[in-house]
């Protein structure tokens, strides 16, 4: 097959195929964070920009306005003052110079538009309007026009119409406020009052350019703090995954992540995370023991069987000519570990269920059974059950039912019979002949009902009171392997109870006797039913 076939059929590694551009989350928290400071700087900074810029035009706007409602002719524009004293226009405004009112420069016209009087013009800071000695007349004749045709604001009853515009004039940009004054005395006028908004431009250039390099110095310190601080708080993010790394790498649960104290760190939600991690592990490594343990036992438990079964067929094949009896015993010891290995696989079986179980009740936690089960009908079944052992008083103990009353419960019947007759059976086979074994079921408070089995038989000791339900658990000599139990019982009795939302409780005394309490939470019994 040629080089390109083989590259044409060669399987694809898709779960590289499927990784993205890696980025680290703390720079992208960073950038994210950078991102949306540029859009907060970015919206009050034109916010300031244009309350800055409204305000100074508005500023500027009433200086004009006021300047031109300062302008009082008088008799300067009169015609018996022009007469009398051969004045021609336009006039000069005495003491309005631009220079020492602000910039400000002023012209007067006559409603035909001719100029009356004006200043010097020249602005602020000595910048001349025009390099000529005289200003333009009319500083804006649209505006001027417009006003002696009545549009714009009106100052007071005295005056007409007002408005401001902006032309440029030599390359500068002017502000101009145009009011029609309409008092007759000396005579109708139009004022216009300029000013050069160069000032006003120079320091709104200022403020772009102060918010500009605020704006990149706040977003520089706030990527890289950011950076940082991130990159400090995943720390811990990064020890957790070396660690989860490692533990998969090495199936070694007993590590543990420890993180350092920290300013960033002072019992937070990371901290919180390493416990809960190391939490986990804990109980991984349990689980990861009980079932090397669970598989170590079980092996064993099988192994003993076959063994035996195993060494009894090869004696029978080997000597077929062995006397009758021995081959009797052989065939007799053969099936009773044969018997012996089937209790064993079906009580691994039936614990597997229980197991799978607890598992839908963890991810559902409501119960899986809705059918009522007369509990007590369940205890008088199970005492009917070994009856025929309490009249054998020579080899089996008393059989005893103190108290019992009608209780209800959801759950299986077959199962919950299961660890009835498994707790009796243990109670015989651990009690003397000449012992007790009594049952009592009693209703309590808060929907408990009660099952309690005790005995007067050999007890278990205080050592072996908190594993006695874990699995291939015996309590040597007593629980011995020849009392024919398989060490599984107690354990799918505990799985089984807690399957129905119920506890166990174990109370023993060595050389007294032991009792088993079973709670479980109850139904009402209806007045019918009772009946």
């Amino acid at each position: 097959m040629s080089t390109l076939s083989q590259r044409t059929i060669a399987p694809r590694d898709h779960s590289r195929t499927r990784r993205g551009l890696y980025i680290p989350l703390h720079l992208r928290l960073a950038c994210f964070y950078t991102l949306l400071l540029i859009g907060i700087f970015a919206f009050f900074g034109i916010y300031v920009y244009q309350q800055a810029r409204q305000q100074a035009y508005q500023e500027l706007d009433n200086a004009l306005s006021t300047r031109a409602a300062s302008i009082q002719l008088g008799k300067d524009l009169s015609p018996s003052y022009m007469s009398s004293e051969g004045t021609k226009y336009p006039l000069l405004l005495p003491g309005d110079n631009g220079i020492g009112i602000g910039g400000i420069s002023i012209e007067i016209l006559s409603t035909k538009l001719q100029l009356l009087a004006t200043t010097t013009g020249v602005l602020e800071g000595g910048t001349s309007i025009s390099h000529q000695s005289a200003p333009p007349a009319p500083w804006d004749e649209k505006a001027a026009q417009a006003a002696l045709r009545g549009h714009g604001c009106h100052e007071n009853t005295a005056a007409g119409a007002c408005l401001f515009s902006t032309i440029t004039y030599n390359g500068q940009t002017v502000r101009v406020y145009t009011l029609r004054n309409d008092d007759p005395y000396p005579t109708p006028h139009i004022i216009q009052t300029a000013r050069s908004t160069d000032d006003v431009e120079q320091s709104l250039a200022h403020l772009r350019q102060l918010i500009l390099e605020v704006s990149l110095l706040a977003l520089l310190l706030a990527l890289l703090g950011g950076w940082l601080i991130a990159r400090g708080v995943l720390s811990a993010v990064r020890r957790l995954t070396l660690a989860a790394q490692t533990i998969s790498a090495s199936s070694d649960f007993s590590k543990r992540v420890y993180l350092p104290n920290s300013f960033w760190r002072a019992r937070d939600e990371l901290s919180i995370l390493s416990e809960t991690f190391n939490q986990m592990l804990t109980n991984l490594e349990e689980a990861y023991l009980r079932q090397q343990r669970f598989v170590a036992d079980a092996s064993h438990e099988l192994r003993a069987p076959i063994t035996s079964i195993r060494c009894n067929l090869d004696l029978l094949n080997k000597a077929p000519d062995l006397p009758g009896e021995e081959i009797s015993a052989a065939l007799t010891d053969t099936q009773a570990e044969a018997e012996r290995l089937g209790r064993l696989v079906n009580d691994l079986l039936t614990l597997a269920r229980a197991d799978s179980t607890q598992q839908l009740l963890r991810e559902a936690p409501l119960t899986l059974y809705h059918t009522r089960i007369d509990l007590d009908s369940l205890l008088l079944d199970t005492l009917r059950l070994f009856r025929h052992r309490s009249g054998q008083t020579s080899i089996y103990p008393r059989l005893l039912l103190q108290h019992t009353e009608p209780v209800q419960i959801y759950g299986d019947a077959d199962q919950l019979k299961q660890v009835l007759v498994a707790l009796v059976d243990n109670a015989f086979k651990y009690t003397p002949p000449e012992g007790t074994i009594t049952l009592s079921l009693r209703s309590h408070e808060h929907r408990q009902a009660c099952i309690v089995i005790s005995d007067t038989g050999i007890g278990i000791p205080a050592e072996d009171l908190p594993h006695i339900f874990e699995r291939f658990y015996r309590a040597d000599p007593a629980r011995s392997r020849d009392r024919g139990g398989s060490g599984l019982g107690l354990a799918i009795v505990k799985r089984i109870i807690e399957n129905h939302q119920g506890n166990i409780q174990v109370e023993s005394t060595p050389g007294a006797g032991s009792s088993f309490t079973l709670c479980f939470p109850s139904v009402p019994i209806a007045p019918g039913e009772q009946a």
